[in-house]
């Protein structure tokens, strides 16, 4: 993925462009994390999630990739960089779940490995995780 970027986004997001945004990413959730994805300068993806401690797991609350640019590989790097982070959490073991909000993406998660526990719910667990990573992270750790 050339001329992408990838910055924590949190601080910043209300001074950024997010037209052509489908969902509202000015409203965050206590905790919330922003990781955007940049191409040529350009805000075209947006994953927020927040670090479960109780549950041991990273939550996805919103992803979004601008129409115009999906089928790039953004939404999974966005992804994979969750992954990691949870890889990171200390009991973490990579675990993350999602609730998908929009119908036509369970094929998209499914190609990433994700477990669907009901038609929106969805887990990935720490083989799924490593796979994800290896494949899409920007910095391919493990």
């Amino acid at each position: 993925m050339k001329d992408v970027t990838f910055d924590v986004v949190t601080e910043k997001i209300l001074s950024l462009d997010t037209n052509g945004f489908i969902f509202n990413w000015h409203q965050l959730v206590p905790n919330e994390i922003l990781v955007g994805a940049f191409l040529n300068s350009n805000l075209v993806g947006l994953i927020g999630f927040v670090r479960d401690y109780q549950s041991l797991f990273n939550r996805v609350i919103l992803i979004e990739i601008q129409k115009e640019n999906r089928g790039l590989g953004l939404g999974a790097a966005l992804l994979s960089l969750v992954m990691q982070d949870s890889f990171l959490q200390d009991g973490f073991e990579g675990y993350v779940e999602l609730i998908s909000k929009s119908d036509g993406t369970e094929a998209f998660y499914k190609h990433l490995g994700g477990n669907f526990l009901s038609s929106q719910n969805i887990v990935f667990n720490t083989q799924a995780r490593k796979l994800v990573v290896e494949k899409y992270c920007p910095w391919r750790g493990t």
